[in-house]
């Protein structure tokens, strides 16, 4: 029994030793101050085990952290002494640093506008070329097509008056009526003087008589007017 309680006493002493390192531990890294104590001490004293008494000690040792809006004044000044750290030398030399790579940032903008620009004007002269191609092209294949109306009609003319001259006078008269008095001034035109006197000759009723006098009115009027040209052109 002897053996026992001195046994019962040294553990007593040991934990009351480690309870005392624990507190001077606390207090030493901070962890523990003169108010901490008191709200500790006044836990314990409680009677019967207090609820939830693991949560509250570790509440007490270790409060939680303030919120960002009471930490964010704290901060500040402390970013404060960070830029008062720098000198005058230094915050001038990171300001040229920034104006140099903001105006080599500007520069490539600048660089990369200009070739946008000059790549813009090459597909515009492409496009003006290609446009004046068509545009060439255009005219010479309307300048086919009128070549070939042109002279399909004059082979049509010619086959028409190849006709005229085989046919009887008073036949080509009676075809005559059924034109406009400008194609029949054409025909007698490209006739010879007897072969359209011979023809004129066969318009004899008042209204064949007013047909054919219109149409060699339009005979004379080109005629003059050819006239005109040629003076005009001193030939």
């Amino acid at each position: 029994m002897k053996k026992i309680g001195t046994l019962f006493t040294l553990l007593c002493v040991m934990n009351f030793l480690a309870i005392v390192g624990l507190v001077a531990y606390l207090f030493g890294t901070g962890r523990l101050d003169k108010q901490k104590f008191g709200a500790i001490v006044t836990l314990v004293r409680h009677q019967g085990e207090p609820e939830k008494f693991n949560e509250k000690l570790y509440d007490i040792l270790e409060p939680a952290p303030a919120t960002a809006s009471a930490t964010a004044p704290a901060s500040q000044p402390a970013m404060a002494d960070l830029s008062l750290g720098i000198s005058s030398q230094d915050r001038l030399a990171i300001a040229s640093e920034t104006m140099q790579r903001e105006r080599t940032r500007l520069d490539s903008l600048a660089q990369e506008l200009r070739h946008r620009q000059e790549l813009l004007a090459k597909l515009q002269e492409d496009v003006d070329a290609r446009l004046k191609k068509i545009d060439t092209q255009k005219k010479a294949f309307e300048a086919q097509v009128a070549a070939a109306q042109k002279k399909s009609v004059d082979d049509d003319f010619q086959k028409t008056l190849d006709l005229y001259n085989e046919l009887k006078a008073k036949q080509v008269k009676d075809l005559f009526l059924g034109l406009k008095p400008e194609l029949a001034a054409s025909y007698l035109q490209s006739m010879d003087a007897s072969r359209a006197g011979e023809i004129i000759g066969e318009f004899k009723s008042p209204a064949e008589t007013a047909f054919i006098q219109d149409v060699l009115e339009r005979i004379r009027t080109a005629g003059t007017s050819a006239a005109s040209g040629d003076l005009a052109a001193g030939k």
